[in-house]
């Protein structure tokens, strides 16, 4: 009887994302998955248990199953939390902002106010 494999796909979100094809027995693993991808030999400072993993974008845990065509991922770390990134970004937009409420827009033209004046 022949054996049974399945593809599966193993993607490693990097700066340079990295994605490669495999074929596993039915009943294997995301750990299983990621380890024949050979992405731990190619990525050597990668610590797999220090990351996040999902199948279709839903985090997973290294011993979950994996199912024929699934897509299991390797998260990278983001470069900084969302929640700063926005606080920072509102707290520019405001010291730039008009004073008429224009808003960040207006400063390279002139502003309602300063063209009555």
């Amino acid at each position: 009887m022949a054996r049974v494999e399945w593809p599966v796909e193993v993607v490693y979100g990097a700066p340079v994302p990295d994605v490669r094809w495999v074929r596993l027995a039915p009943g294997s693993s995301v750990l299983d998955a990621i380890r024949r991808s050979g992405l731990l030999d190619d990525h050597p400072g990668l610590d797999i248990r220090a990351r996040r993993v999902g199948i279709f974008g839903r985090f997973a845990a290294l011993s979950d199953r994996v199912r024929a065509f699934d897509r299991v991922e390797i998260y990278a770390p983001l470069p900084e939390d969302p929640k700063e990134g926005r606080r920072r970004r509102a707290a520019v937009k405001k010291r730039t902002s008009c004073k008429c409420g224009a808003g960040s827009d207006a400063a390279p033209r002139r502003c309602a106010q300063a063209s009555r004046s």
